[in-house]
């Protein structure tokens, strides 16, 4: 596979060989991975928004909530099928994979955005405005929602190649 790169992100998405059969844990692991991307907006877009640029009715304060409980999630997953549980021990671990997804994209997205916005957000509420519309006051929103562009495209790739691997049912 190859290194995914969009803006400032960049995630090799080398992260097994399946030389082997599967076991069902091994299948259970990858499932739980990928229904975690696939019914998150916050981490995938809408479907049928090709370039995943459409945040419209999208609070972003919640989706960054969302985004930062997929991370929660991912780090679940990682201990409820944990390495020594592997059925093939020459295959990567899907486990090492969430690791890279979460150290090499989320984390440094949510670092960069998640406290600044949260931030300048609470404070702009307080004018008692729309939530929808303080939002788009954001100083640096075109910044952050490219960003979050680039993330979701290779979030979509991520998704589409774990169902493809584990020969997941797409949930589309």
């Amino acid at each position: 596979m190859a290194t995914i790169t969009k803006g400032s992100f960049s995630l090799d998405l080398v992260f097994f060989k399946l030389d082997a059969e599967l076991s069902d844990e091994d299948r259970q692991c990858a499932w739980e991975l990928y229904t975690e991307i696939a019914t998150r907006v916050a981490v995938v877009g809408k479907r049928g928004d090709e370039s995943a640029t459409n945040f419209d009715g999208e609070l972003y304060a919640e989706s960054l909530e969302s985004l930062f409980g997929f991370f929660r999630e991912c780090r679940a997953i990682m201990r409820r099928f944990p390495v020594g549980r592997i059925k093939d021990f020459h295959q990567q671990h899907l486990g090492v994979f969430i690791n890279r997804v979460l150290a090499d994209l989320i984390r440094p997205f949510l670092e960069k955005w998640r406290g600044r916005y949260l931030a300048w957000y609470v404070e702009a509420l307080k004018a008692g405005r729309s939530p929808y519309e303080v939002q788009k006051e954001f100083p640096d929103l075109k910044a952050l929602l490219e960003d979050w562009t680039a993330l979701r495209l290779i979030m979509r790739r991520i998704e589409r190649t774990v169902a493809e691997q584990y020969k997941l049912v797409p949930l589309k």
